[in-house]
């Protein structure tokens, strides 16, 4: 199982892409973020699956940090992300605004003394939003 310190590393390559030339996994432009903020309004309508699975993983990553803080963090969110399209631009502006508080929510919880479960469970959303970041670029053809 990853080290807290792997894992934060490669949660942020995985939403801001490598630093240097490689990363652990990725290319230079790699990154769940610049995928998530290349597509248009015009995407979205052409994918509509699109939406959400970002708010699916958004609400991953919120879930995930909560817990990690606290284990018995009880967290709702009234939003179904199997339909929810964005009504505008701005709402989707705001969707993504909320993924990277997520990514930050969990990077900063990766700090805390990780064992067992939690480690597992902290690796699984690092692991999934690896995932999305992958489809989201393959969706958009990013390199």
């Amino acid at each position: 199982m990853p080290a807290p310190e792997l894992l934060r590393d490669t949660l942020r390559e995985v939403l801001y892409g490598p630093q240097g030339l490689h990363g652990l996994f990725s290319g230079p432009g790699d990154g769940l973020l610049r995928a998530a903020h290349a597509l248009t309004l015009a995407d979205l309508r052409a994918a509509p699956h699109l939406p959400g699975r970002v708010l699916a993983l958004r609400h991953t990553l919120t879930l995930t940090a909560a817990r990690l803080a606290d284990p018995h963090a009880l967290l709702t969110d009234p939003t179904e992300p199997a339909t929810w399209v964005p009504a505008d631009l701005n709402a989707w502006r705001v969707e993504l605004m909320e993924l990277a508080r997520a990514g930050q929510a969990l990077y900063d919880a990766l700090y805390l003394p990780l064992r067992g479960e939690a480690l597992r469970e902290a690796h699984g959303a690092v692991v999934h939003a690896a995932r999305e970041a992958a489809l989201l670029q393959h969706w958009r053809g990013l390199p």
